[in-house]
């Protein structure tokens, strides 16, 4: 079994795939170097940050800028990444996502392989939760201070270290430990988030329309909303007591009328 124990430095974290060092080891699963602790040096082709200069950067900055680019040492890198039986790291999200921009700048194909990220597995443990970074969880599992630090060499092989105190610690084998925990593997590539199904300009007319018609029919409150009356002006409106009071004389004048025809009739005729 092939196990690789690697780390990245970055000139800029502000420019994507600013790598300017790879480091690695090669173990077997007990933990025996096939390869000893390298550190490939790289020009990134960038800006040094102030702090990386000053703080991290562990060889002369004229070493590296002698050095080649990533592109010479693509092969390299991928018959290392690719061809391991498993891929160990320390929080590696920000060293898979450099691998992966600086193949999108060179315009080559994405390196493809999965990692263990140590980080993550650290955190499946009760055993020293409260610990945090590379260094420290070296410390805290194996009681070793880890030597080079902020070197990618140097940092992998304390990978490497922390990586052999879990297994034997929790009395787990490597191959059986990256199954057990298979939710700390990170693929190479990042995934991008699932876009939702789009809509054509019909069915967005009929999802509007059917809005429009429910926001109209039922108000916020949920109560049914009553049209109020619109009131006719005051100059408009038929005088309704009027109305009524003048058919009641025209029937009572009519009835008047019918009732004294017949008495006129019968009146004592007059003599001839």
């Amino acid at each position: 079994m092939k196990i690789l124990f690697f780390d990245m430095e970055f000139a800029n974290g502000k420019i994507p795939g600013s790598i300017y060092s790879f480091g690695y080891v090669q173990t077997n699963a007990k933990f025996k170097l096939t390869q000893p602790q390298t550190d490939i040096l790289m020009n990134p082709e960038c800006k040094f940050n102030d702090y990386v200069r000053k703080n991290i950067l562990a060889y002369p900055m004229d070493t590296v800028k002698e050095a080649s680019t990533f592109p010479a040492y693509y092969k390299r890198l991928k018959k290392l990444l690719c061809r391991a039986d498993l891929v160990v790291g320390f929080a590696v999200g920000n060293d898979t996502a450099a691998l992966f921009r600086d193949c999108e700048r060179y315009q080559l194909k994405p390196l493809v392989f999965r990692c263990l990220d140590m980080e993550r597995l650290c955190k499946k443990f009760p055993d020293h939760r409260e610990v945090h970074g590379l260094s420290n969880c070296v410390e805290a599992w194996s009681g070793t201070i880890p030597d080079h630090q902020h070197r990618s060499d140097g940092d992998a092989y304390a990978t490497m270290l922390l990586f052999r105190a879990i297994c034997q610690t929790k009395k787990i084998s490597p191959k059986n430990i990256a199954k057990q925990f298979s939710d700390c593997m990170i693929p190479s590539i990042p995934q991008t988030p699932k876009e939702k199904p789009k809509t054509n300009e019909k069915e967005k007319q009929i999802e509007n329309g059917k809005t429009t018609a429910k926001s109209t029919a039922s108000p916020a409150n949920g109560t049914h909303r009553r049209r109020r009356r619109r009131r006719r002006s005051s100059g408009t409106r038929p005088n309704t007591s009027a109305s009524i009071t003048q058919t009641q004389n025209n029937d009572t004048r009519t009835d008047h009328q019918s009732n004294a025809a017949p008495s006129e009739q019968t009146g004592t005729p007059s003599a001839s």
